[in-house]
């Protein structure tokens, strides 16, 4: 739906915003339990004598009047100079998901117009209805769902008889399957990770046996070598997190500021991450320190 809002001048060189567009009856949005967080919604007397009127989405309110009541404010259905009225805002739902498509470019929430106020401006004003059916709990028939509309209207062709359940699913499924690539890329990125740390101060160990054998010599113990190399592995994993933590901090800070909506960090995942990289430092520390501190001084002293 093309639109321009009511105090917000017309972007150029279009001249008007894009949102999506739906068409409702009165007792819609409770039946789908889509939240009513302010004014009211469709009433049996939003008829086409009536005065326009629309329902928008949280987001829709809060891009063009931030911290105000959007109640009362108006939108206009296509260009400012465009023949069709302004609609008056009669009430705010919350946000739901919605499958962009990427060719649309930037799309602002959503509108809602009575199909009382939509039907008489012709049929092609609406490409399909979706109707949504309340049982009791257990999924009815599809003879059952027809034998309804058919009571209702029987000009009414009914297809793609599905539940709101698989509805929802398969709407996420583009999504679920970006969630499955991105978390399996970010545990390979992990789990690579933590063997390359691993292999480094592993060497870094093996290559000190030498001084091992030089502190055997001068009557360190292999307690006192094994703590050795674990405390300074585990400054090295400090500075390491200390460092990574200002990197990751900056850049979701710069993120942000160009992604308003980004979701904020899994603190949980941070966790995780660091778990596993600690448990890599602590193997890679102590398993070739301790077997550095059982060789005899003199096969250390005497080793290249």
């Amino acid at each position: 739906m093309t639109f321009n809002a009511e105090g917000t001048p017309p972007p150029e060189p279009r001249g008007f915003y894009l949102s999506y567009f739906r068409t409702a009856v009165p007792g819609y949005f409770q039946t789908v339990a889509q939240s009513l967080l302010r004014g009211r919604e469709f009433l049996e007397s939003d008829t086409a004598a009536s005065a326009p009127v629309c329902i928008v989405s949280q987001s829709f309110a809060r891009r063009f009047w931030p911290e105000q009541n959007a109640i009362g404010k108006r939108v206009k259905w296509g260009r400012i100079d465009g023949p069709r009225p302004w609609c008056t805002i009669v009430g705010i739902v919350a946000d739901t998901k919605t499958v962009a498509d990427p060719r649309d470019g930037e799309v602002i929430g959503m509108v809602a117009r009575p199909l009382a106020q939509i039907l008489p401006m012709g049929s092609g004003q609406i490409d399909e209805l979706t109707y949504v059916l309340q049982s009791d709990g257990t999924l009815p028939s599809e003879a059952a769902i027809r034998n309804a509309l058919a009571r209702a209207d029987s000009r009414l062709a009914a297809y793609e008889m599905i539940s709101l359940g698989e509805a929802a699913a398969q709407s996420r499924a583009t999504e679920r399957f970006i969630f499955v690539l991105v978390s399996s890329f970010g545990f390979l990125g992990l789990l690579l990770a933590a063997v390359g740390l691993y292999g480094l101060l592993s060497l870094q160990v093996t290559r000190r046996q030498r001084e091992f054998g030089i502190r055997s010599a001068l009557g360190a113990t292999a307690r006192q070598i094994v703590q050795l190399v674990v405390r300074q592995g585990s400054r090295l994993l400090g500075v390491g997190f200390a460092v990574g933590a200002l990197v990751t901090w900056g850049s979701l800070r710069l993120m942000q500021n160009q992604w308003a909506e980004m979701p904020a960090p899994n603190f949980f995942a941070w966790v995780g991450g660091a778990i596993v990289l600690s448990i890599a430092v602590t193997l890679a520390c102590w398993l070739p320190a301790r077997r550095a501190a059982r060789v005899d001084p003199v096969i250390a002293l005497r080793a290249e």
